[in-house]
């Protein structure tokens, strides 16, 4: 965190220099593409809650869209704005409001770090393709590269999904849960006494998120249709500030944005993100103005704005929703029930 502070502070003269830059440029701004720019990032993210619905109607535990699309923009507000625990706070978030919707711990835990994990999986295969096609790396390397990602993902997740694997893992969760002076003291009795027969059943939860193959094909869409608008917003930001920028420079940009929010040193990249798109587009030749301008636009309406939306679904959840009241699940009983 402190070379990242850092490295903010070396680049903070050229930031503030370019922002001040920017004003001409914002001047001749088209309302069109940023209107253009809003609706695709509001896609991304719509399409990325879409992913998580889609994980727990395989689960069997269906949740509405309405729902889903308000529980993920409020998890995004929080991952994006809330220093140091943002994300683990927004994954506690969701894994709350779905249990309220009646989704049991075991799934709403596994099916919120599932479609972080596949959205992850597939921008790396994307970079790989993206690489290759703009020549970064060769074409046969970038083949290599993109294939031992999915193939390695695609074995981990079955080592992972093993029922033996499963409740080895699970057991030693449970020893630890029961530890934890706030946890339901019940549960922590059910697990000290029998933790073997609890593992056994929370596998057999967990195994119900098994996707078939055609369920893989929507979910690895659905993430690289919400990645394709996010990048497609970013082409739209540059368009409004009237800058032809090729493909490949906005690509690495928009990878330089991705692996700052993802490095969550700072709330969503904040400082980070704006260095490496800026960087970026300057090195491919934009002026620093019109670079400024379109790494303000886009990161206006992907970061603040969407934040701002985020909070407000928040505070009207707060007082929405169903009443939770903590229950003793059957597969954290000691006995079934």
């Amino acid at each position: 965190m402190l070379a990242a502070l850092g490295y903010l502070a070396w680049q903070s003269p050229d930031l503030l220099r370019s922002a001040t830059e920017a004003g001409d440029a914002l001047a001749r701004l088209s309302w069109t593409w940023t209107g253009v720019c809003a609706l695709l990032a509001l896609a991304a993210l719509a399409v990325y809650g879409e992913l998580h619905r889609r994980l727990l109607v395989v689960a069997g535990a269906p949740v509405g869209v309405v729902p889903m699309q308000a529980i993920t923009f409020a998890e995004n507000a929080i991952s994006s704005t809330v220093p140091v625990v943002g994300g683990a706070g927004s994954m506690a978030y969701s894994i709350a409001r779905l249990r309220r919707r009646g989704v049991d711990p075991t799934l709403a835990s596994w099916s919120v770090v599932l479609p972080g994990a596949l959205s992850t999986i597939v921008l790396l295969v994307l970079a790989m393709i993206a690489a290759g096609a703009a020549g970064w790396l060769p074409v046969w390397l970038a083949v290599v590269l993109g294939l031992a990602v999915a193939l390695g993902s695609a074995l981990l997740w079955a080592v992972v999904t093993r029922p033996a694997v499963l409740r080895r893992a699970l057991t030693g969760l449970l020893h630890v849960g029961r530890r934890i002076p706030w946890v339901c003291h019940h549960c922590r009795g059910a697990w000290a006494l029998d933790p073997d027969t609890v593992s056994d059943r929370l596998a057999a939860r967990i195994g119900l998120l098994r996707p078939t193959p055609p369920q893989w094909v929507v979910l690895v869409a659905l993430a690289v249709v919400s990645w394709g608008f996010d990048f497609l917003a970013l082409a739209a930001a540059a368009t409004a500030v009237g800058i032809p920028v090729e493909w490949a420079p906005l690509a690495l940009g928009f990878l330089a944005v991705q692996a700052s929010i993802a490095l969550q040193i700072l709330p969503g990249g904040a400082g980070l993100a704006e260095a490496g798109l800026l960087g970026t587009l300057v090195a491919a030749g934009v002026g620093a103005g019109p670079a400024a301008a379109t790494v303000l636009v886009y990161r206006v309406i992907t970061w603040l704005g969407l934040s701002v939306i985020g909070w407000i679904v928040y505070a009207i959840q707060i007082h929405a929703g169903p009443t939770h009241r903590h229950r003793h699940a059957p597969e954290l009983a000691p006995h079934a029930a």
